[in-house]
Order: C-alpha cells, then sequence, then structure tokens
C-alpha cells in the first residue's frame, strides 16, 4: 500500500467520524478540525505525488 493509499484510508474514516458529528457545521469545532484534517490529508497526498512525479523525471 502506497502513502498516498493510507492516508486516503485516513480521510475516509475521518470523513466517516465527522458524519457523526452534531451540529454538521463550521460552527461546531470538532467538525470543523475533522475537516480541516481531511483538507491537510489532501494536500499532503498532492505533495506527494509532485514529489513522486519530479523524481520520476529526474
Amino acid at each position: 500500500m502506497t502513502d498516498e493509499e493510507r492516508l486516503q484510508r485516513m480521510i475516509d474514516e475521518l470523513r466517516q467520524m465527522r458524519k457523526q458529528c452534531e451540529p454538521k457545521s463550521n460552527q461546531n469545532p470538532r467538525y470543523l478540525r475533522y475537516s480541516n484534517a481531511v483538507t491537510a490529508l489532501r494536500w499532503i497526498i498532492g505533495d506527494l505525488m509532485k514529489e513522486r512525479g519530479e523524481n520520476s523525471r529526474g
């Protein structure tokens, strides 16, 4: 399993956990933190994919 796949699994798990939050709003601090964590993991996946692409050109 690649790092990207592992991170995607984390994203899926965080989204499931976020669905259990009430209210489902950025006014709910925990809901917002889950959302921010998902966004950060997506950025990391993008960084890893970019690095992998740059390394394969090298």
